[in-house]
């Protein structure tokens, strides 16, 4: 019992700080400074890149994990068609913040910073970004589907006797 619980914790607590993550990335995103103003975005695009790599990263590497060690602990959720969702739909919030948002976070960082230093064009910086927003729509709406399976638990064709009560 007790490590359901820890696990239920642990698992709503990194979810927490996933939503934070990407709540701090928009913001950042959205009221920073232009890529013309070459000095403050290089500040904008460290930021961005200590936001996914100490945030957003091990939130949603800890929501991962402890969404499997959860099936595991829990033996009627490995027959809950609703968990098998969540958790392939966690594996692509997974990959798609790791390769939409962290890595272009990184490359975006490093890439200023040449440009700050003078070695390589100013311009070639902001066409580097073009994609950003459309990758943060669709890691926040891959999560906001990941919570309302959590909520919801969908029946998914199974009888009501088998469905998992929201305790489980």
């Amino acid at each position: 019992m007790f490590l359901k619980r820890l696990l239920k914790f642990l698992h709503t607590s990194a979810a927490v700080g996933l939503a934070g993550g990407l709540a701090a990335y928009m913001i950042i995103l959205a009221y920073g400074p232009a890529p013309e103003s070459l000095p403050e975005y290089t500040a904008l695009r460290q930021a961005l890149a200590v936001v996914s790599k100490w945030l957003l990263m091990p939130s949603m590497a800890l929501v991962l994990v402890t969404g499997l060690l959860s099936m595991a602990a829990h033996y009627p959720y490995m027959e809950a068609p609703w968990v098998w969702v969540k958790a392939v739909s966690g594996i692509l919030v997974f990959e798609a913040t790791l390769g939409s948002i962290d890595a272009p976070a990184q490359r975006a960082a490093a890439t200023t910073a040449k440009a700050l230093a003078g070695e390589i064009d100013a311009a070639e910086v902001a066409a580097l970004m073009h994609n950003e927003w459309g990758a943060w729509w669709m890691v926040l709406a891959l999560s906001a589907a990941n919570v309302a399976l959590a909520i919801w638990r969908p029946r998914f064709g199974v009888s009501r006797g088998k469905r998992l009560s929201a305790k489980g």
